[in-house]
């Protein structure tokens, strides 16, 4: 994709960023959208990350639960896309790029609340892939 492309797509991500609270029942809901431009500084692979970070409260816990959404503009379509996905995949593997996904865990026991800590798996995730015309994002 060519830079100009590249600056396009990122300004109509940046329309969705911000923050979100829906109000439940059991609590609040906070729901946080960022877009990160992969193409500048990163490996391009894939060509833009909107982070979706989802904060509420299980058992009296903050917990909060962090995911990217990929979104890749390829002109060879689909079999390029795979190839990005895949490079995207190995380098967060390596830790030379960030994966932007962190999942929370609640662990039951013990008589006090206690601050765990973050530790690093590797998991099988899927891919449900989407593709939408060009002029989206035009």
């Amino acid at each position: 994709m060519k830079e100009s492309e590249e600056m396009e797509l990122h300004r109509k991500m940046q329309g969705i960023e911000g923050k979100y609270e829906v109000k439940t029942d059991w609590g609040k809901i906070v729901i946080t959208l960022d877009a990160i431009p992969n193409y500048a500084g990163g490996k391009g692979c894939p060509d833009e990350i909107v982070t979706v970070k989802v904060g509420f409260a299980i058992l009296g816990t903050a917990i909060e639960l962090l995911a990217p959404v990929l979104i890749e503009a390829e002109k060879a379509g689909y079999g390029g896309a795979i190839i990005d996905l895949d490079k995207f995949c190995e380098r967060s593997i390596s830790a030379e790029q960030k994966s932007y996904l962190e999942i929370p865990m609640i662990v039951v026991g013990g008589d006090n609340y206690k601050k765990l800590k973050s530790i690093e798996r590797q998991l099988t995730a899927r891919f449900n892939m989407t593709q939408v015309p060009k002029r989206m994002i035009t």
